[in-house]
């Protein structure tokens, strides 16, 4: 079982949910929080972020990267290539460099920047 759905299991009983009630509380559907329990697939960024909301935690601590709990209030979540242009732009970071330090390709990345698709959790988390 990994960090993230021993977190999701903690979160479940420490708020008396089962999985459906998850699943009427994110929007996600009922299927997918058994594949999220049972490692079987891990959440989308979209769904991820649903289970931030549901649980207002950190994501460091939803994904087990840290063992310090605190809770957090979340903003709205800007879309991700939005969000990702911003941080690229604060920290001085180019395009080049990103693909230099991720695991992706360049055309994954452009994808990311024009909104065509999200990181999937492994690329997250890695």
């Amino acid at each position: 079982m990994s960090k993230l759905s021993e977190r999701i299991n903690e979160y479940m009983q420490e708020l008396g949910l089962n999985q459906t009630a998850l699943a009427e509380k994110t929007g996600i559907e009922h299927t997918n929080i058994s594949d999220f329990l049972a490692d079987i697939h891990k959440p989308s960024f979209k769904n991820f972020v649903k289970l931030l909301y549901a649980f207002q935690c950190s994501a460091d601590y939803l994904l087990g990267r840290t063992e310090i709990h605190t809770e957090e209030t979340l903003c709205e979540v800007l879309p991700f290539s939005t969000r990702l242009r911003a941080l690229l732009k604060e920290y001085g970071v180019s395009q080049e460099r990103l693909k230099r330090e991720l695991p992706v390709s360049s055309s994954v990345i452009y994808k990311w920047l024009k909104g065509i698709s999200q990181p999937t959790m492994d690329t997250l988390i890695n």
